[in-house]
């Protein structure tokens, strides 16, 4: 039975390691078939978040978003498998991606996407970056990792989603919270000050980030941005958990090692909540 929280934070458990970076990267690598069809068949938005998707936790499942026509993809991310559902979110065909390259898999995709009337003409793969396919196992090929390690990986995606929300719901001004196919981040930003042609001057970043040159494993951040430099010292007031990053990065970190340092799930989602509140707070104060 998974120990959580009365609002339903999920107990971390596992310390982070091949298994689990290879499955992460693989979850990855597999959005992206939500990410090529919001750059190519979506009509592009100003912000570009045709592209993003959002975590469905009933389902385990990410989701793009909805065609002008009404379908949406979706990736279990349990089993591996591409969902186009229609407008009503039921399922219609299913591609199981397991076993197969990325090129197979996407040749499929695209191939049952025509099946349902879909024009793909003008679908294919190229991002303006580069595709993670590295996380591919031995052979090239789509493989699940251990059940141990599929399931750390979607209670990342679910807590992120839990607490990121519930912060994101403090603001007044905040953009909703999603998963970006480039750095597989689950994150938003809140605009904290505006100039007179309301663009925005002040922000507060909040979200999970996935292991990258900063931060070997995944982890918890909370970055600011101002268009005028503002007077904050790199010795700031400590955080109940985690650290600051300044001067190098503007933000702070709180790595999941530290998290499940803490056996329960109430204590782990305090940690979490404690670190996001204490660096916010001290960044609302530093904004004024």
């Amino acid at each position: 039975m998974i120990q959580k929280t009365s609002n339903n934070w999920q107990l971390l458990s596992i310390p982070f390691n091949q298994d689990l970076e290879n499955e992460l990267l693989q979850q990855h690598l597999a959005a992206q078939f939500i990410a090529l069809t919001g750059r190519y068949l979506i009509p592009k938005k100003p912000d570009g978040s045709n592209i993003n998707m959002q975590y469905i936790p009933e389902k385990e499942m990410l989701l793009g978003n909805a065609h002008p026509a009404g379908w949406t993809i979706g990736v279990k991310l349990r089993n591996q498998t591409v969902q186009i559902l229609d407008e009503n979110n039921i399922s219609k065909p299913e591609i199981s991606i397991e076993g197969k390259t990325f090129q197979e898999a996407f040749q499929e995709f695209k191939s049952v996407l025509q099946n349902q009337e879909i024009d793909v003409s003008q679908l294919k793969t190229e991002q303006p970056y580069e595709l993670p396919t590295g996380g591919l196992k031995e052979g090239k090929y789509f493989a699940l990792a251990s059940d141990d390690a599929v399931s750390e990986n979607i209670r990342y995606r679910h807590n992120s989603r839990l607490i990121i929300n519930e912060l994101a719901a403090r603001f007044s001004d905040v953009e909703p919270v999603r998963i970006w196919p480039h750095h597989f981040d689950t994150g938003t930003f809140a605009t904290i000050g505006r100039n007179e042609k309301n663009a925005a001057v002040k922000t507060i970043g909040l979200g999970l980030a996935i292991p990258d040159s900063m931060v070997p494993e995944p982890y918890f951040y909370l970055s600011f941005w101002s268009e005028n430099p503002l007077d904050i010292e790199p010795n700031l007031v400590k955080l109940p958990a985690g650290k600051w990053m300044m001067p190098n990065w503007n933000g702070a970190v709180l790595g999941t090692s530290e998290i499940i340092k803490e056996q329960s799930a109430v204590n782990q989602y305090n940690l979490v909540k404690d670190f996001f509140e204490t660096g916010i707070e001290i960044l609302l104060k530093k904004m004024k």
